[in-house]
Order: C-alpha cells, then sequence, then structure tokens
C-alpha cells in the first residue's frame, strides 16, 4: 500500500514537470503573458488586441511553442483578418460581385501567419504526453481554424483571378498550395491563371499535377489535349482527345477536334475515318459535309466526293454551291446528273455566260442535242 502511494505521488509529480515544462517561461517572459492575457479579454478593443499581441510575441520569443500565446496571437490575427478579407456578394439576380481587392495584400499576410501559428499549437499540443480537456478542445479549434485560414486564402486567390489580376492570383494559390499540397484546389485555378498569362509550360505543369491526383478529370484532359494543340503537338493532343472520346462518344466537336489534328498531321484517311463518324451523328452538317468532300477530293475518292456534293447541294442549293459543283464535275469529267444544276445556274443567272457555256457542254457530253442547240442559241443572243 505504501509502495502504491509513493508510486501515485511520483506520476503525479512527473505528470506536473510535464505540464510546467510545456509552458515553461521565463519571470519577464511571464509577466508578459499575464498582461496579454488581460488585454486579449478586451476582444472588441483593436488598441488592445494589438497590445496582447505585441506582449504574445514576446512570449514566444522565450517559448516559440507556448501554445497559449500562439493560439491567442493566431486568434487576434484571424480577427484582423476577418474584418478586411475581401469577399464575393451577390446582385438582386443572384449573379457573382466581386469586391475591390485593395486590402486583400494585408488579409493574405495575417491569414498566412494564423495558419502557420495554428499549424505551430496543432504540433506543440502533438508532443504532449497526456491531453487534458483544455488542450484536446484547444486542438480541435485550432485544427477547425487553420482549415478556414487555408480556405479563405484560396478564396482570395480565386477573388485575384476574377478581378482579372492573374499574376497576383497566381502568387496567392501557389502559396495556398504549397502550404497544403494534399489539397488539389488551386491546382485547376492555377491552370486557368496560366491560360491567361499564355505561360506553356506552366500550364502543362499543372495540368500534370491535377491528372497525376485525378486522371479521370473530364475538364482537365479537354485541356491538355487544347495545350498539346495549341502548341503543335497533333499526336499528343490525338491522344487527349482520344481519351475524351471514350468518356463521350457523342461529342462531335471533340470529334471535330481529333480531324483537325489529324488533317495537321497531313494523315487525311484518318481524318475522313472521324468526319464519316461525325456525319453518321449529324448527317446534315453543311460544313461537316464540306470538310468530307475536301478530304474525298484530297484522298481521291471520287465516288465520296460526288455523294458529298449532292448532299451539301440537297441542304444549300446556293448558287455559289451549284457554280463550284458544276465546274468540280467538268474538271473530274463526271457529268452524270450534272444537267439539271447547270439549268438551274442558268434559272438563276440567266445573263451569265459561263452558265449558258456550262449547260452546251454538259448537254453535248450526254448527248442532249435539243438542249445543246437550245443552250447554244442562247449563247449566240447574248451581248
Amino acid at each position: 500500500m505504501r509502495n502504491s502511494l509513493i508510486n501515485i505521488l511520483i506520476l503525479l509529480l512527473l505528470l506536473s514537470a510535464c505540464s510546467m515544462s510545456r509552458q515553461k517561461l521565463s519571470p519577464q517572459a511571464n509577466l508578459y503573458l499575464k498582461s496579454a492575457n488581460v488585454y486579449y479579454q478586451q476582444k472588441d478593443n483593436e488598441t488592445s488586441l494589438n497590445k496582447a499581441l505585441a506582449l504574445y510575441t514576446k512570449v514566444l520569443e522565450d517559448n516559440p511553442y507556448h501554445v497559449i500565446a500562439l493560439k491567442r496571437s493566431a486568434d487576434i490575427l484571424l480577427y484582423f483578418a476577418s474584418q478586411i478579407e475581401p469577399k464575393e456578394t451577390k446582385d438582386d439576380d443572384g449573379n457573382p460581385v466581386y469586391p475591390n481587392m485593395d486590402n486583400a495584400a494585408k488579409a493574405i499576410s495575417y491569414f498566412r501567419q494564423t495558419y502557420g501559428k495554428y499549424d505551430s499549437v496543432l504540433t506543440a499540443i502533438n508532443t504532449f504526453e497526456k491531453l487534458n480537456d483544455d488542450d484536446r478542445a484547444m486542438k480541435r479549434d485550432a485544427t477547425r481554424k487553420k482549415e478556414s485560414s487555408w480556405v479563405r486564402l484560396y478564396k482570395i486567390g480565386q477573388l485575384y483571378y476574377h478581378t482579372n489580376d492573374y499574376p497576383e492570383a497566381i502568387k496567392t494559390l501557389e502559396m495556398v498550395f504549397n502550404l497544403d499540397s494534399s489539397r488539389k484546389e488551386p491546382l485547376r485555378m492555377l491552370v486557368l491563371a496560366y491560360q491567361e498569362t499564355g505561360d506553356q509550360d506552366k500550364i502543362e505543369f499543372y495540368l500534370n499535377k491535377v491528372l497525376a491526383d485525378n486522371p479521370d478529370d473530364l475538364e482537365m484532359i479537354k485541356m491538355m489535349g487544347a495545350h498539346y494543340y495549341k502548341n503543335n503537338d497533333y499526336a499528343k493532343a490525338i491522344e487527349y482527345f482520344n481519351k475524351v472520346l471514350e468518356k463521350e462518344p457523342l461529342n462531335t466537336n471533340n470529334m471535330l477536334l481529333i480531324y483537325a489534328a489529324y488533317s495537321l498531321q497531313k494523315d487525311y484517311q484518318s481524318a475522313y475515318d472521324v468526319l464519316v463518324k461525325v456525319l453518321k451523328l449529324d448527317p446534315e452538317n453543311k460544313e461537316v459535309l464540306g470538310y468530307a468532300k475536301d478530304l474525298a477530293i484530297a484522298l481521291g475518292n471520287k465516288p465520296a466526293e460526288i455523294d458529298y456534293w449532292k448532299r451539301i447541294l440537297a441542304l444549300d442549293p446556293s448558287l455559289e454551291n451549284i457554280e463550284n459543283y458544276c465546274f468540280r464535275m467538268i474538271r473530274i469529267e463526271n457529268y452524270d446528273g450534272v444537267m439539271p444544276y447547270a439549268e438551274k445556274w442558268f434559272q438563276k443567272d440567266p445573263t451569265n455566260k459561263d452558265a449558258v457555256s456550262v449547260c452546251v457542254l454538259i448537254a453535248s457530253k450526254i448527248g442532249r442535242k435539243d438542249l445543246e442547240k437550245k443552250y447554244s442559241d442562247i449563247f449566240k443572243s447574248m451581248k
């Protein structure tokens, strides 16, 4: 029984020693701490809070990990930051209204300090051999406020971006990411900010970071494809656009990017094959029909070219399209079915000698003597 009592007394002494050592201060620092605590209680008085902060700073010079001095100085700085931090608001229609950013740099300085001090509080508490209720409460509060400081720094970085101050946005977002590299939110914003400044190396650097963390991030995959396309690396662009195609097989805009990349590589067959797939999804797209027709010409695929011409004319029988079709058919010596379009050309532009000449030529090629004579007589009567 006596030995047990002695052991209990020894344990109490050890715990007391630990408690005192983790809060150990010099006599002068203790005086600073007591004075700081008095000023700290006057929480609505900025002058008193500044005095408290100055005194807590002196305490920390004596013991850099004194948790009360760390925590309360962080709380004061967080209060100061909250008074000046820029915040997004909404107008009556719910649209974002971005603030004046004049005090943003000062708010960033405060939040950066609060983040560091709360982190130091947590580091100090984690060295304690045994936590009491006050320690646990302080740990929870410091954890929450450290997180809040990070989030508010990130939001200021976003606000710089939305107010078109891209250099400050980049500076802030990179600082925020370096504070906690496990948080990936700044990476996406950094991609967008660097796109505005045109720094291609940085765009690729941060895109790779985002995709390393989340290889299925479709928006970033699209951006990576666009990045490589813009920088003339068409093989890599196609690689990423094909990844998009796997996830969005009906995305014709993405298919057209693949077509364009293949075309710029002069891989016309692959480009043509892509357009065939697009036209299966969107058969009346005049622009794509025009691309397909041009590639059929480049590939020497006469039947496909003729088919695309007819599909284009069915959708848009404009004078320009009819003229181009007729001249092209004459050039490739394909006269079958061309006469009706030659006559339409004449009907639309009856004073055009080229239209009449084409009618004469086509009629002669298809053995229509009656039409050949008709249009020859018209041509002779023209001045």
